[in-house]
């Protein structure tokens, strides 16, 4: 009787997507549709890949942005109303702004800023035709406004001004204009510096905003106690 000999099989070949091949042997590669796909996936698979690689570094956050760093905040026992820790008064506003403080009338702000060349008076004042009200102001260039700048060391150019705004014979805004020239293409960080400066005063003593207008980078510290006005922020020219 004879015994059963064991056959002995031979494991499939991989096919292109992996399965097994059904091609005998000798016989060459299929050139079907699977082969036909693999250059576009790999296409497609690199282009996914710069995707995810742009979205990756549109995330990752901007290390030149100022940070900006306010007083720290004291809250009440139950958490609800807060107020800035530190005390501040309107000499700190003063400190800032070159002895100058909202209220002030046109006579009193001119003895702070000698390079006006002389005293200024409310009804000499030309009308600042963007608020509703009557508000009237004084310009001055940039360079000229002494203490009133002291916190910018960034370049601006040259038409750069700072505009005082009176209402009822008081200050009750000061509006710095940053504007670039051949020499200073971009104010902005001059701007961002002055801000910095005044934004941790307390909304008490002072309200600061930094806004884009046009070509200029504006910064307006406004007294936060003045009679509310409509006011358009038009385009500032450089003057």
């Amino acid at each position: 009787m004879r015994r059963a000999r064991a056959i002995r099989t031979r494991p499939p070949t991989p096919g292109p997507l992996g399965g097994p091949s059904s091609r005998g042997k000798g016989e060459k590669p299929a050139s079907g549709p699977a082969h036909a796909h693999r250059p576009l996936l790999a296409a497609l698979l690199a282009g996914l890949a710069s995707v995810v690689g742009v979205a990756a570094a549109a995330q990752t956050p901007d290390t030149t942005r100022r940070i900006l760093v306010v007083p720290p905040l004291q809250w009440d026992d139950m958490g609800v109303a807060s107020h800035i820790a530190v005390q501040q008064s309107t000499s700190d506003l003063a400190r800032l702004m070159g002895g100058l403080n909202f209220g002030l009338k046109a006579e009193e702000v001119s003895q702070h800023l000698p390079t006006i060349g002389g005293a200024l008076h409310w009804a000499d004042l030309p009308a600042a035709k963007e608020f509703s009200a009557d508000a009237r102001f004084v310009r001055m260039p940039m360079q000229g406004a002494g203490d009133l700048r002291a916190p910018v060391t960034a370049c601006f150019g040259a038409p750069s001004n700072v505009v005082l705004l009176f209402r009822n014979n008081a200050l009750f805004r000061v509006s710095w204009r940053f504007l670039p020239d051949q020499s200073c293409p971009s104010p902005r960080d001059a701007a961002a510096a002055l801000y910095a400066a005044y934004v941790p005063l307390a909304a008490t003593l002072a309200v600061s905003t930094h806004y884009r207008t046009g070509p200029a980078e504006v910064v307006d510290v406004t007294d936060p106690g003045a009679e509310p006005s409509i006011a358009q922020r038009s385009q500032v020219r450089n003057q």
